[in-house]
């Protein structure tokens, strides 16, 4: 009898051993998943330091041109930067500018005065042009890969833009632009600032910010990555919503 209660104890003992290890085979393993990065957004098409940019399927009629002009030289950048510029002129005086260029709350409000004027010319001229001979000058960017491609096209754009009808063209309006922003000044500046050397030099400026506008346009997305990554804030000014309401920016 002793050798039987071994034998059903030992049975017992293989059974219940093996009834654990079919259940640590059978319990399903921990579920891992996976570490999903939120993807780095990108600018906006809409937004304030990369406008205008050509929206697919959005003609720039009259209406759409007339509402960047509004906004590009009347909104909050067009009037908060020309105070920042004037700030930094008046703690940076240019010497051969007569004194009431560059003392007291005056010379300020000639500063600003002058950066606004100057502003109004350019963006009036430019954006008039391009109604009356049906030209869009809004950026494309370029679709292509590698730095070099993509900076001679940003390059280009601010000599060769689009038609309406989406057709390269001479950008005849940059051209108008720039000289009404380099030469209108002439009407107010000081005497020795109000040549025609002086108007062609800020003509020439104003191409200059032509070419980096398209810079920044064209790279925005490595721009604001980098800004992302370093945790850098990114700056943005609040602009209506008509201004931002459809991104499918346009193919080149």
């Amino acid at each position: 009898m002793k050798v039987v209660r071994c034998f059903c104890a030992a049975v017992g003992v293989a059974v219940t051993l093996s009834c654990v290890a079919g259940a640590q085979q059978t319990e399903p393993a921990p579920e891992i998943k996976p570490v999903i990065e939120k993807p780095i957004p990108v600018p906006e098409a809409g937004d304030a330091i990369y406008s205008p940019i050509a929206i697919v399927g959005v003609p720039q009629t009259l209406k759409l041109r007339f509402e960047d002009y509004v906004v590009i030289t009347y909104g909050p950048r067009a009037v908060v930067s020309p105070m920042i510029s004037s700030g930094i002129a008046m703690a940076r005086p240019n010497y051969n500018y007569p004194n009431d260029w560059h003392q007291g709350m005056q010379g300020f409000a000639r500063q600003y005065g002058s950066r606004m004027g100057t502003k109004a010319a350019f963006e009036t001229a430019r954006f008039g042009t391009a109604a009356m001979l049906h030209e869009d000058f809004r950026y494309r960017p370029s679709g292509k890969t590698g730095f070099f491609p993509r900076t001679a096209y940003a390059i280009g754009f601010a000599f060769v833009d689009r038609s309406d009808g989406g057709h390269p063209r001479l950008a005849l309006a940059n051209f108008a632009g720039a000289a009404a922003g380099g030469f209108v000044p002439n009407a107010w500046l000081p005497d020795g600032f109000n040549d025609w050397e002086h108007g062609g030099t800020r003509m020439g400026t104003k191409f200059g910010g032509f070419v980096i506008q398209n810079m920044t346009r064209e790279f925005a997305p490595e721009i604001y990555k980098a800004f992302h990554k370093g945790h850098l804030p990114f700056p943005r000014l609040p602009i209506p919503e008509w201004w931002t309401k459809d991104l499918r920016v346009a193919k080149p």
